[in-house]
């Protein structure tokens, strides 16, 4: 031990192969020894137990969140929030098998959708896998864990006729047209609400599809669209373009009052507004829906329609069209049924 010019005692030891540096300010050299002792036993103390479950969940989101979009990133984050509660000060070491199946298996006892159940394991797995990696534990517990079952989930239907009566006869309501755009393009909702007059070429009519908005807290952005298949152009069908307004080739087409990007307390706002105003209760994403129901109805081949929807999988697209084929099936056969009563 040597006492330093400004006056501190300092110790060093290697420990673990990593040269570490004890100070003390007492005043005497027996004191100082007693208080880098102390230092010392709580340092080899800490180093034994390891890291706790939210320091390496943070070293994690440190690492991992600036290579992902934010959408994902926030998705894993309210999801990391839930293993949080019931970990987030125990030493990683310390959580067994049992303790993740336990932690898992609650929310299929609260009744939770199989998917929901699915990206929680996802997550938790990403954390532990991160933890063995960097050596803070000896092997993953979660490859010990099988995923449980939970409530099937709903899936979102198209419209009905009478939805799609009413999104065409509301395009004078409020927000009425961005509704009624999203069902004869099919766009996403951030691709729509990035859309600027620019991208709409009335004389061929084609509606380009390049760019998207999302949103941090309430604030929006633009980035490029999805995947290189989202980056597309889409028909610009005759009823849809004689209710488009013409705009500057700068201006967005759907904007708040002073021509910017919409906020997202601004679009809910409008969008809770129209659905007040019609007495629907739908989804953006219901729309799109709506719009490849159409495409299957219209006799447009698998191939087409995954370009105009800017799916990256063709099995998506593929998945949709049995399901609407199924369904189509379903009623086909309640028809018959009824017919032969």
């Amino acid at each position: 031990m040597t006492k330093r010019k400004d006056g501190r005692w300092c110790k060093v030891l290697t420990l673990n192969g990593k040269r570490i540096y004890f100070y003390s300010s007492e005043k005497t050299e027996k004191k100082a020894a007693v208080d880098i002792q102390r230092q010392i036993l709580t340092y080899t103390e800490k180093e034994e137990k390891g890291k706790t479950f939210a320091e390496v969940a943070d070293e994690w989101e440190e690492q991992h969140y600036p290579q992902i979009e934010y959408s994902t990133s926030h998705r894993y984050e309210s999801l990391l929030k839930h293993t949080r509660e019931d970990f987030s000060d125990r030493y990683i070491k310390d959580i067994t098998p049992a303790d993740i199946e336990r932690h898992i298996n609650r929310f299929a006892i609260e009744r939770y959708a199989t998917k929901s159940i699915k990206d929680q394991m996802s997550v938790v797995r990403l954390v532990f896998r991160f933890a063995y990696i960097k050596g803070y534990i000896a092997s993953d517990p979660t490859q010990y864990v099988s995923t449980p079952k939970g409530q099937a989930s709903k899936k979102r239907e198209p419209l009905t006729d009478e939805e799609i009566a009413i999104v065409r006869n509301s395009v004078d309501c409020t927000f009425g047209l961005f509704p009624y755009f999203l069902l004869y393009t099919g766009l996403r909702k951030g691709e729509a609400l990035a859309l600027q007059y620019k991208d709409i070429d009335f004389e061929r009519k084609e509606i380009h599809v390049t760019k998207s908005v999302y949103h941090i807290g309430n604030k929006p952005y633009i980035k490029g669209t999805k995947t290189q298949n989202s980056m597309r152009s889409v028909v610009l069908l005759n009823i849809l373009a004689e209710k488009l307004p013409r705009g500057n080739a700068d201006e967005f087409v759907f904007h708040d009052t002073e021509n910017k990007l919409l906020s997202g307390s601004g679009y809910h706002r409008r969008w809770d507004k129209y659905c007040e105003e019609t007495g629907l209760n739908i989804t953006a994403h219901q729309l799109r829906h709506t719009y490849a129901t159409i495409l299957f109805e219209a006799d447009i081949d698998v191939k087409d329609a995954q370009h105009l929807m800017g799916h990256s999988d063709i099995s998506v697209t593929q998945n949709i069209y049995t399901h609407i084929r199924s369904s189509r099936l379903n009623e086909t056969a309640e028809k018959l049924n009824r017919f032969m009563i």
